[in-house]
């Protein structure tokens, strides 16, 4: 209990689901033994009075929530509980006030500061409180102003970096012949040699007006879970990148799921590999490699209908940037920018899903 710093005093009658709600949303950010969720951390068989007042000592902060019947709850005599001198509530709160520890009332569910004269004497300075509102149809808002204030106060703890799933390493290279090292060429050559003896026993009439024919999307398999040597052969198989379509056409199709690798390619010939992982909250985390399976890039982002909106940092240039893309062909590929506000710079890219 010595590293609590944030004590949350509540009625369970009253404003228990907000409560819990605000606990674990602050827990989050600042940590769970940061928190002291009033009755509910303490262990049975110990003094509810001493328990109290041990997180009192190390707690720089108590948050008052209070509901519509924070006021106006009743004992089984008819007697108003927060007038009655062993009233948890009461106690927990005046212990606060005396020790000039910060107080901030939270109201829930549309409950309104009580006046002086509704309060026991040793509760009338909660009234001089500033009072900060959660309201359910704001709650992210709320919450996250609630926690700018209280980040002035105790420090959060620090932001993991997202894990990939699976972790790439680098393998070591093989050594190849030299019919492997320029099969390429030799297949380029032996094509382009059959296509022009065709087109020298083609009549001048047949010649097709428009001799371009899309390439044929490569299938690197239906595996849910792709190695290392299938991202390297990805490689060995586009070597140029991609061309950037600035005016890609079709129908927007809505996003299912992001997770896995991906190709990001932009206009300069440039590529590098992503490896996402989506959550059922629609929240995004993504790490970067290079064509050397070292990692350059990291972020975040939410995933909403067919647009994905990642914020993105560069370790290698150590700038920091966005994404905003769009999906198409049902969720294989993405378009869009990434800008970065620094340099007053925004570029075309697109994604190519490496394990379909």
């Amino acid at each position: 209990m010595a590293d609590n710093k944030i004590f949350v005093s509540y009625r369970r009658q009253d404003a228990s689901g907000e409560a819990g709600r605000l606990v674990d949303h602050l827990q989050e950010v600042f940590g769970e033994e940061s928190v002291f969720l009033d009755v509910e951390t303490i262990e049975a068989g110990l003094d509810f009075v001493q328990a109290i007042d041990k997180a009192l000592n190390s707690c720089k902060v108590l948050i008052a929530m209070i509901g519509p019947h924070w006021l106006n709850m009743r004992d089984s005599e008819g007697n108003l509980r927060l007038f009655q001198e062993g009233d948890f509530i009461r106690i927990e709160i005046s212990a606060a006030l005396k020790r000039n520890i910060r107080v901030i009332p939270v109201l829930v569910n549309g409950a309104v500061m009580p006046t002086p004269d509704q309060l026991p004497e040793d509760l009338q300075a909660l009234t001089r409180r500033h009072a900060q509102e959660l309201s359910s149809s704001r709650w992210k808002y709320d919450s996250d102003q609630l926690t700018q204030v209280l980040s002035k106060i105790i420090e959060p703890k620090p932001i993991p970096q997202p894990t990939p799933r699976p972790t790439p390493r680098p393998i070591p290279p093989k050594k190849k012949s030299w019919l492997a090292k320029n099969y390429l060429w030799v297949l380029g050559g032996f094509v382009s040699l059959l296509i022009l003896i065709q087109l020298m026993d083609l009549p001048e009439e047949d010649f097709p007006n428009d001799p371009y024919q899309p390439p044929v999307e490569e299938d690197y398999g239906n595996t849910d879970d792709p190695t290392v040597e299938d991202l390297q052969q990805f490689r060995e198989d586009n070597p140029g990148g991609t061309e950037i379509n600035d005016n890609l056409t079709g129908t927007a199709t809505e996003i299912e799921d992001v997770s896995g690798y991906w190709r990001m390619d932009d206009n300069q010939g440039n590529f590098s590999t992503f490896i996402f992982e989506l959550y059922e909250d629609g929240e995004v985390e993504f790490l970067e490699y290079n064509q050397f399976n070292i990692q350059i890039g990291s972020g975040t982002g939410v995933a909403n209908g067919t647009d994905l909106t990642l914020d993105y940092y560069n370790s290698l240039f150590q700038l920091n940037g966005n994404f905003k893309l769009k999906t198409y062909n049902q969720g294989k590929s993405w378009s869009g920018n990434v800008n970065f506000p620094s340099l007053g710079t925004s570029s075309p890219i697109t994604f190519q899903r490496i394990n379909p």
